[in-house]
């Protein structure tokens, strides 16, 4: 089917059981492996993804638990399973903050970057809970997102 492009926060509920979002990032996950298609793992999502997870364990009094996190996400995330696109912010720099700009500062710098690589065709579909891409004219989402479920 398509190539779907899972955002940060999709894969830290993929990857965190006591994540608030766990139990819908793995429907949204089954759905979209039972609908046949394949997720996408973009160099910049799986970097932010484990920055949030570092923050959040340490805010949460659970940096115990971070190893495990990190061996669970080296298992199920190999360097082979990611699309590295990290190049792609050097020529589309000054495009990223116009983006940032236009947004308010609703999307974050890895949030533009999606956005103008999906307007190129670089890539298709975000899965994400953040409900700030559909102020994104044009912008393809699948999942359900929720304004209080943004990272």
């Amino acid at each position: 089917m398509a190539n779907i492009v899972l955002d940060a926060n999709v894969i830290v509920a993929w990857v965190d059981p006591a994540d608030s979002l766990h139990a819908r990032g793995a429907a949204l996950l089954e759905r979209l492996q039972a609908d046949g298609h394949d997720a996408v793992l973009l160099d910049v999502l799986v970097g932010e993804a484990v920055s949030v997870l570092c923050r959040r364990f340490e805010e949460r009094k659970r940096g115990a638990d971070l190893p495990g996190a990190l061996a669970k996400l080296r298992a199920m995330i190999g360097p082979s399973d990611v699309t590295w696109i990290g190049g792609e912010t050097a020529r589309l720099y000054e495009a990223i903050l116009d983006v940032v700009g236009e947004s308010e500062g609703k999307l974050n710098f890895n949030d533009a970057l999606l956005v103008l690589l999906q307007r190129e065709g670089r890539i298709g579909a975000v899965a994400t809970f953040d409900a700030d891409f559909e102020s994104v004219p044009g912008f393809t989402l699948v999942g359900e997102p929720r304004k209080q479920d943004t990272d």
